[in-house]
């Protein structure tokens, strides 16, 4: 079975030719074993943009650090540290770096053809963003497809209820979703996870597999994990990624909570999502 592990210092940001202050750093791909995601970190300078683009491919982003404006169709919001959204296919977009620069997460599924010379991306040449910004907002039924990440969305930690599972081996967890059917996503999922900080009586997460793709980028505190029976410790700013198929299971080793986005593709079933090796070992016993 395939996994990834990427340290923080080896997240390389390369620059995109013709488009003067962007850079992407890629995290998952076709090049790391990836049949189903596309994952990097972007990167605009201050005052940059990207280009006014279509894809054939789902989008979503969420703002690691500074400011800007992200355009989305006939919608343009006015994004921070937090803001998340989506762009779905076919459906023009672009971002535009504020005075600070713009770092994001972006999210891209399913994969481009590998014949496709332009890699999914076709120029909006008639498209021009709406000049009106918009505050990401949820509660706003008009302002579609984004919102806002805080601290305090963050609620009780306990055991692992979500479509998919729900039950003990993944306990001290909360789970905040942020794109997924309801923002409009039909491919994937992207959230916010938090875990307890270390202490093995209270949270852990116990070795399993999906049906579908997962990635992991570390936020804040550290973890021991074991992926396909390989032991790894990872922390804040590391990317982990695995395959359909592939076991995994951590637990934290820091004093501060663990925090990570993660993302899901294709798009979890609501039944038999966690398969838990031990549980059907079990049986046999």
């Amino acid at each position: 079975m395939a996994h990834l592990v990427l340290p923080r210092e080896q997240q390389a940001y390369r620059p995109v030719e013709g488009v003067p202050g962007f850079e992407t750093a890629p995290l998952v791909g076709p090049e790391t074993g990836s049949v189903h995601m596309e994952l990097s970190l972007c990167r605009l300078a201050p005052g940059a943009r990207t280009p006014a683009l279509h894809h054939s491919f789902e989008e979503s982003w969420f703002v690691l650090s500074g400011a800007g404006t992200a355009s989305v169709a006939h919608l343009s919001y006015a994004v921070r540290t937090g803001s998340f959204g989506l762009t779905q296919p076919r459906v023009p977009e672009q971002k535009v770096a504020g005075p600070d620069g713009m770092t994001w997460l972006r999210m891209r599924s399913p994969q481009w053809q590998e014949r496709d010379p332009f890699r999914g991306d076709v120029p909006a040449a008639d498209w021009s963003p709406s000049a009106v910004l918009l505050t990401p907002d949820e509660t706003n039924p008009l302002a579609l497809w984004a919102g806002q990440y805080r601290e305090t969305d963050l609620g009780p930690r306990g055991p692992l209820a979500m479509p998919g599972y729900h039950g003990p081996n993944i306990k001290s967890i909360f789970v905040r979703m942020l794109v997924d059917d309801l923002l409009g996503a039909s491919q994937h999922t992207h959230f916010m996870v938090q875990f307890g900080p270390r202490d093995p009586d209270a949270q852990y997460a116990s070795e399993h597999y999906h049906p579908f793709e997962e990635a992991y980028y570390v936020l804040t505190g550290s973890a021991h994990g074991v992926l396909d029976g390989v032991d790894v410790d990872i922390a804040a700013g590391d990317l982990i990624w695995t395959g359909v198929g592939a076991t995994h299971g951590f637990y934290t080793t820091s004093e501060e909570p663990l925090s990570w986005l993660e993302v899901q593709t294709p798009k979890p079933p609501v039944d038999n999502s966690f398969l838990f090796p031990k549980d059907w070992a079990a049986l046999h016993s």
